[in-house]
């Protein structure tokens, strides 16, 4: 148990090191920030439709915006609280081999994507393994459970799909289930499902299709689905990632593959095989109907397994020759996420950071910064320490709705917008070279195109307006 103890301290340590030291937030983990941060809860909760997520990551931010200490520090150390717990559960309360527990914690979803990236997926973790010890240990009937599924159905779609495969496997498991139809945890589960819809659910025709990227033939999208959920997911590295480049014969191959080592390393509990194909198919159908999705999606499958992992290795006498099969699966992990560390490390995550702290030291509080594409200009906000304006409304903004449209102004409107302001100039931020047809009399100031893990430049114009 001691050397359980000291390898979560010390994960936790080195996970405290690299983000405060190397990692730089994107828009995505600002975003989440800047939402929770300038919104008073019931505008929070209203708005999180266009978000796509449940609350539970926004309301976790809330308390923590107030602190009057840098934000990307907070935003670090709140973020922190949550891969801790997922790790002290993972590395210390789970019996599964230690050795074991601890590649799966070196791994690129539970170390990189989900530990030193800054978003809400490590709430999934936590819950999911909090849960997990909560069905090893019998005790699922209890109200402490419900209410830890009822928070793990408020993390992500894919939290949802989680509780709803603990439940089966439940229901498969349970002799009996009239009685487990009438528990807590099958209140608990209605409850999460009923807040998590009302709270996600579009309320605009064409929502999804404005927010999901490219619609691909049915085909494409069948095979992208079953190679992300099964090769990106399980073997990292091992095939370029689906969403960019789509499938491919090796991809699908792969995926089979995994298929193949899934069924052999299940084979002797028929129920948690059964409950590992039922989260792959609602992976894969989400994938295939809703939204495709990207590595960090794809990767709650992996998550699930080493939940599953810890219900087999506390239940059934696993030999080495299946262990074999985990392995290979954390081998592929670490190695990718080693990769991805190093690349955080050596690069940075974009050029937001250099961008941001320029115009907190060079641009006065007084002259306007307007962004050409807000989409793209959050996390230059957070590291700027000040909000920009957007045309045509003139307003200030930190944060972006997925279904609005990019306005792209004209030169006169940003004069217009300039002398409104009572400034002799505005500075632009443009996420791209702009058009200098379209603004003849805008001026490149400074690019920040150095190369990044993101690959996100920004190039700042300054714009006379009298």
């Amino acid at each position: 148990m001691v050397l359980r103890y000291n390898l979560w301290l010390l994960l936790v340590l080195i996970l405290a090191f690299l983000k405060l030291r190397y990692h730089e937030m994107w828009k995505d983990e600002w975003q989440a920030w800047f939402v929770a941060k300038d919104m008073g809860p019931g505008e929070m909760l209203s708005f999180l439709y266009y978000e796509g997520h449940p609350a539970l990551w926004y309301l976790f931010l809330k308390p923590f915006t107030l602190l009057p200490l840098k934000q990307a520090t907070v935003l670090s150390v709140a973020h922190l609280l949550t891969i801790g717990g997922a790790l002290y559960f993972l590395l210390v309360k789970f019996r599964t081999p230690w050795w074991l527990c601890l590649m799966f914690s070196l791994t690129y979803f539970v170390f990189f994507e989900y530990g030193l990236v800054n978003r809400g997926y490590a709430l999934v973790m936590m819950l999911a393994f909090i849960i997990t010890v909560y069905i090893r240990d019998g005790e699922q009937m209890g109200r402490t459970a419900a209410v830890f599924l009822f928070l793990l159905c408020q993390t992500e779609v894919f939290g949802v799909l989680m509780a709803m495969a603990f439940t089966f496997y439940l229901f498969i498991h349970i002799t009996d289930r009239k009685a487990f139809l009438f528990s807590s945890w099958t209140w608990g589960l209605a409850a999460g499902l009923l807040v998590f819809v009302a709270s996600v659910f579009p309320r605009s025709t064409g929502h999804i299709g404005r927010t999901g990227g490219t619609v691909l033939p049915a085909g494409d999208q069948l095979f992208s689905s079953l190679q992300g959920n099964l090769s990106n997911a399980f073997l990292p590295g091992s095939t370029p990632d689906t969403f960019r480049y789509g499938w491919t014969f090796t991809g699908l191959v792969l995926s089979l593959a995994v298929l193949a080592g899934l069924w052999y390393y299940f084979r002797s509990d028929r129920k948690l095989m059964l409950t590992m194909a039922a989260m792959l198919v609602m992976m894969t159908g989400f994938s295939f109907f809703i939204f495709l999705g990207g590595i960090r999606q794809w990767g709650m499958g992996f998550i699930f397994l080493i939940c599953l992992t810890e219900l087999l290795t506390s239940r059934t006498s696993v030999r080495w020759p299946s262990f074999a099969v985990p392995v290979l699966f954390s081998v592929f992990g670490v190695i990718h996420g080693f990769r991805a560390v190093s690349e955080d490390i050596r690069i940075p995550f974009s050029n937001a950071q250099e961008t941001g702290h320029f115009i907190r030291d060079k641009v006065p509080v007084k002259v306007p910064v307007v962004a050409l594409n807000k989409f793209e200009t959050t996390p230059v906000i957070g590291y700027a320490g000040r909000k920009f304006y957007e045309l045509p409304d003139g307003r200030e903004f930190s944060y972006f709705r997925w279904v609005d449209k990019v306005y792209v102004p004209t030169e006169e409107e940003l004069r217009l917008f300039g002398r409104y302001k009572g400034v002799g100039g505005i500075v632009l931020i443009s996420p791209k070279p702009i058009d200098t047809l379209r603004y003849p009399s805008a001026r490149l100031w400074k690019p920040f195109a150095e190369p990044s893990y993101k690959n996100e430049s920004y190039y700042l114009y300054s714009l006379p307006v009298k």
